[in-house]
Formats: structure tokens, C-alpha cells, sequence
């Protein structure tokens, strides 16, 4: 069930990212985070009082905490790289992040133990996502392993990757300290510590955001009911499988946001980008085969 969860999270994640577009263009990205988390966060509230509070033990403490933090600094570090750099020459380097996470899982706590062709699939759907983005910078497909060696960008983006790629350990960890398991609760939890986080940071940085939320209110209300639709989900296969799989099948979200951007903004896909879709789903279904 999870496979499908996922999938599901991923396709509505790329709608998240279409309409993400047509705000970042008025609002800042910190802004367009915490706001969505604020309107988010109320309809996930809905469903903790539906599913009750579970028992918790200390380990789940250490599990929202470290997965606020891990976030917090990726979102920074990500977001100085792309201040610094070129997009389409360091955005490839997300597809890292599922195979750290990977071997991650593979260590204790979690020793997770997924089968080699489910294995095999994630190594081949992270190609399928590297040529995905590659295809969108001028140099070609090998820059950005390139630019490794090159830049301070690269490297901050690494950083990057690498530390979101601990945020969905930390995720599993408190899900799993939790009884019975709630995943929802989880969520609400890193939502409530991350939007109290942000808040002083916003209200030193820009005194008056309260101004792009409400002029732009419409859309952070959708954007807000689609994010608690995709994290609640999200977070529900994150719970169901192991979370190597869950990962790499949640960076599908690439193709489908190829898929919508089309269709919105009518941006024709090149041939090398549809050659990196047909490698992405032919590692989606060897996962669903090794399962």
C-alpha cells in the first residue's frame, strides 16, 4: 500500500511545485515555507483529534527534533547554493539523496533490508531523475559531477542533499516511537516546531510578510489544503515501507512536474528528457517488482 501512497504523494507534490511557481515570483521562499506550513497544519490538527494522541517514549522526541533541525539547515544550505549558482547546474545532485538515505537505513536503528531488485530500481530510477535535470543545463549531462570539483555552490549543495537525506530517518524514528503508530501526529509535531522556529527568523528578516501572504491569500489557501493532503500521505508510506524505497519513489515528483509544466505552461520536454523519464519508470517498476 505504501508504493501507491507514495506515488500518489509524489504526483501531488508537482502540483505543489506549480503553484509554487506562481507565488515564488511575489513572495520569498521562507515566507512561501512557513506560510504554507501555518494553513497546512490546522487541517492536520483535524485528523489528530479524529486519531487520538499515541504513547510516546523518548526516542521520538530525538526523532521530530532531529528532523526539524536536519530540515531547517538543508532548506539554508540548498537555498545559499541556489543564490550562488546556476539551477539546472547543481539540481541534479538531488539525486543523492534516496541513496544516502539508503544506506542510512541500512544501519542500526532502522536495519532495513530491501530486496536487490527493489535495490536495483532505486539506483536506476536516481539515474533516470539525474538525467531528468541534467538535460536542463547548457553543458551537458556530466556537468554537474563536474562542477564538484569546481565551486563552492556544488559543494554547499551536497551538503545539502546529504542532510536532507537524514531528515527521513529521523521521520521514521519518531513514527516509530510512536502507539500505536501515528504518522499524522508525527507530522503535526515537526510542523508546529518548525512554523515557531521560523517565525522570529521572519519577523526580523522582513517585518511586514504577514503583506505577501495576504495579498497573494487565494493561492497559499490552496496551497496549504494541497500540502496537508501530500505530507499526510507522505508521511503515512514513509510509516508503511522502508524508507530507501519510500524516498526515491517520492523524486518521481520530477516527472510529474515535467508532466504539469507542460500542460500549464506548455514547456515542451526534449528528447533527452524523455529518455531520463522512460529510465525513471523503468526503475519505478523494478521497485514495485522487488517488493
Amino acid at each position: 500500500m505504501w508504493f501507491y501512497t507514495a506515488l500518489i504523494t509524489s504526483v501531488i507534490t508537482a502540483i505543489i511545485a506549480i503553484v509554487g511557481k506562481k507565488l515564488v515570483a511575489n513572495v520569498s521562499a521562507s515566507v512561501l515555507t512557513w506560510a504554507t506550513l501555518v494553513l497546512a497544519t490546522p487541517i492536520i490538527f483535524i485528523f489528530v483529534l479524529k486519531e487520538g494522541v499515541p504513547q510516546l517514549n523518548y526516542v521520538f522526541l530525538l526523532g521530530v527534533t532531529g528532523s526539524v533541525l536536519f530540515y531547517t539547515a538543508s532548506q539554508i544550505t540548498g537555498f545559499r547554493a541556489m543564490r550562488i549558482s546556476n539551477l539546472s547546474a547543481i539540481w541534479p545532485l538531488i539525486s543523492l539523496g534516496p541513496i544516502f538515505t539508503l544506506l542510512i537505513a541500512l544501519m542500526p536503528p532502522l536495519s532495513e533490508r530491501p530486496s536487490a531488485v527493489a535495490t536495483g530500481g532505486v539506483f536506476v530510477t536516481l539515474a533516470g531523475v539525474y538525467v531528468l535535470n541534467a538535460t536542463k543545463s547548457k553543458e551537458g549531462l556530466l556537468e554537474p559531477i563536474k562542477s564538484l570539483f569546481k565551486n563552492k555552490a556544488s559543494l554547499l549543495m551536497i551538503v545539502s542533499v546529504l542532510t536532507n537525506g537524514v531528515v527521513i530517518v529521523f521521520d521514521k524514528l519518531a513514527i516509530n516511537s510512536t502507539f500505536p503508530q501515528n504518522t499524522t501526529f508525527t507530522l503535526f509535531i515537526e510542523n508546529v516546531m518548525v512554523i515557531f522556529g521560523l517565525l522570529p527568523v521572519l519577523y526580523v528578516r522582513n517585518k511586514n510578510f504577514h503583506q505577501q501572504i495576504t495579498g497573494n491569500i487565494k493561492l497559499f489557501l490552496l496551497l496549504g489544503l494541497i500540502n496537508a493532503v501530500s505530507t499526510m500521505l507522505g508521511f503515512s508510506a514513509i510509516g508503511g515501507g522502508s524508507i530507501g524505497l519510500v524516498a526515491t519513489i517520492l523524486k518521481t515528483q520530477v516527472l510529474f512536474v515535467l508532466l504539469f509544466s507542460y500542460i500549464a505552461f506548455k514547456d515542451k520536454p526534449k528528447f533527452e528528457t524523455l529518455m531520463g523519464s522512460v529510465v525513471m519508470i523503468a526503475g519505478v517498476v523494478l521497485i514495485k517488482i522487488g517488493l
